[in-house]
C-alpha cells in the first residue's frame, strides 16, 4: 500500500525539481536565431560585407571591431572575419590578423603560410563569395560555435564551420587547431530552414 502512496508524491516531486532546475517556463536564454537589426551594406574587397547595430563598428586598415557581446554579433563577426580573412590584401592582412583573430599557433602558423601567397587586387567575380546567412550552433559567452553559409558564382554553395571567443573586449575569430582533423568547410545542396539570413541587395 506504502508503494501506492509514495509514488505519485514522488513522481510529484521530480516534476517539481526539474521545473525549478529549469528556471521556470520564461527563462529560455538568448534567441540564437535573432536577426541583425539596421542591417546596411558595404564593399571589401569585392564583397559586400553586413554592417548592421551589432557590429562592426570600426573598420580601419581592413580590421572589423567591435561586435556586440551577444549571440547576434557573435554571427556576425564570425562570418565578417571568415570573409575579411580570406581576401585581404597585402596591405592590410597583417591588420587583419592582429585584429580579428585569437593569438596562438593556429594563428601564427595561418600568418606564415599567408607570407607565402599575394593578393593585391579585390576578389574576382568567379572566385567571390556571396554570403547567405548563419546559423549559431552553440553558444556561450565566451566562445560560440557558428555555421557560415556562403555561394559562388557557380551556384555552389558551402558551409565553413568556424569558432569565435570573446577576447579582449570582442568577439574574435578562433582558428583551427594545426594538427585537427576535421573538415572546416562542406559543401551543400540546400540550405537549412532555421538560418538567420543576410543576403546583401543586388
Amino acid at each position: 500500500m506504502n508503494s501506492t502512496v509514495t509514488r505519485p508524491v514522488a513522481v510529484g516531486i521530480a516534476l517539481l525539481a526539474a521545473a525549478v532546475g529549469c528556471g521556470g517556463a520564461g527563462d529560455t536564454g538568448p534567441d540564437l536565431a535573432a536577426a541583425p537589426t539596421g542591417v546596411g551594406w558595404q564593399e571589401y574587397q569585392g564583397i559586400s560585407l553586413p554592417h548592421t547595430d551589432q557590429g562592426p563598428k570600426t573598420g580601419g586598415q581592413g580590421a572589423a571591431t567591435g561586435f556586440e557581446h551577444s549571440p547576434r554579433g557573435a554571427g556576425l563577426a564570425a562570418l565578417t572575419h571568415t570573409i575579411r580573412l580570406s581576401v585581404a590584401p597585402d596591405s592590410q592582412w597583417a591588420q587583419v590578423v592582429n585584429a580579428e583573430l585569437v593569438p596562438g599557433q593556429a594563428r601564427d602558423e595561418w600568418a606564415i603560410n599567408r607570407v607565402q601567397l599575394s593578393i593585391t587586387g579585390p576578389a574576382t567575380a568567379e572566385y567571390a563569395p556571396k554570403l547567405l546567412g548563419y546559423k549559431i550552433t552553440e553558444y556561450r559567452d565566451d566562445r560560440t560555435t557558428v555555421d557560415v553559409y556562403t555561394e559562388y558564382s557557380d551556384r555552389s554553395r558551402a558551409v565553413n564551420h568556424t569558432t569565435v571567443s570573446w577576447y579582449g573586449g570582442d568577439w574574435r575569430l578562433q582558428l583551427p587547431d594545426p594538427r585537427s582533423t576535421d573538415r572546416p568547410v562542406d559543401p551543400i545542396d540546400e540550405l537549412p530552414r532555421d538560418i538567420v539570413t543576410l543576403e546583401a541587395p543586388q
